[in-house]
């Protein structure tokens, strides 16, 4: 450490007791590559006989209105049914939050998350073979002739399985808007839960000197002018 970090470590904290630093504020853009050692994370959805997941990779944050912050979310939205690989696609989604400063736990979270936008880009349906499997896998008595039918012909005759086989159609006839209107409600009712009970929030490290003073000194944080600002008590 050198002779000015240490005179500063020194100096800091009693200019911040005698009030002549009051905040200190972080461009939204530094944050932003700050928060990416939080990613991936991943939400998960059910699917009939077989399990959905949305893996974030990539956030941005911006400022919004009314000292909101909005957040740009990039990921992969990943299907499967019955042990085989449906359906892979991009995703975005939009979200706005107000973030607080929990000093007890020295963490920063969002709160009053509201999704906005959900969109899917760039899908890959990977369903006509291995859509064939599955309806193998659900009526036995069709496996000998199944790779004679066609998709549609299989799906007709599986009576037993009427929840199955309209979600099925909904790969075969390459409906994505459907797919995603289908689970995009469990989708942000997980993504909001995972703020709301602290699975996503910023942890302040004591062996980062401005988040270290934050710990001791903080009062509460706000958005304003493309920045976070911390506010010192």
């Amino acid at each position: 450490m050198s002779i000015l970090e240490r005179v500063q470590q020194w100096l800091i904290p009693k200019l911040i007791k005698l009030k002549f630093v009051k905040q200190v504020t972080f461009p939204l853009a530094q944050l932003t590559d700050d928060m990416q050692i939080y990613l991936p994370f991943d939400i998960k959805f059910s699917v009939p006989n077989g399990e959905g997941i949305v893996i974030i990779t990539h956030a941005q944050l911006t400022e919004n209105k009314n000292g909101l912050i909005s957040a740009k979310l990039n990921g992969t939205l990943d299907i499967q049914c019955m042990g085989e690989h449906l359906y892979s696609s991009n995703i975005h989604i939009e979200l706005l939050g107000k973030p607080i400063f929990i000093k007890e736990k020295s963490v920063i979270r969002a709160t009053n998350v509201e999704i906005g936008q959900v969109n899917l880009a760039g899908d890959n349906l990977v369903v006509v073979h291995n859509t064939r499997k599955i309806i193998a896998k659900l009526s036995n008595n069709i496996l000998g002739q199944m790779w004679s039918l066609t998709v549609g012909t299989a799906l007709g005759i599986l009576d037993d399985v009427t929840d199955m086989r309209g979600y099925i159609a909904l790969f075969v006839n390459r409906s994505s808007q459907r797919i995603l209107e289908l689970h995009r409600k469990e989708i942000e009712t997980n993504l909001i839960s995972s703020f709301s009970n602290g699975d996503i929030e910023y942890t302040l490290e004591e062996t980062i000197f401005d988040e270290k003073l934050f710990i001791k000194y903080g009062k509460d944080i706000l958005v304003e002018n493309e920045g976070l600002t911390f506010r010192f008590s």
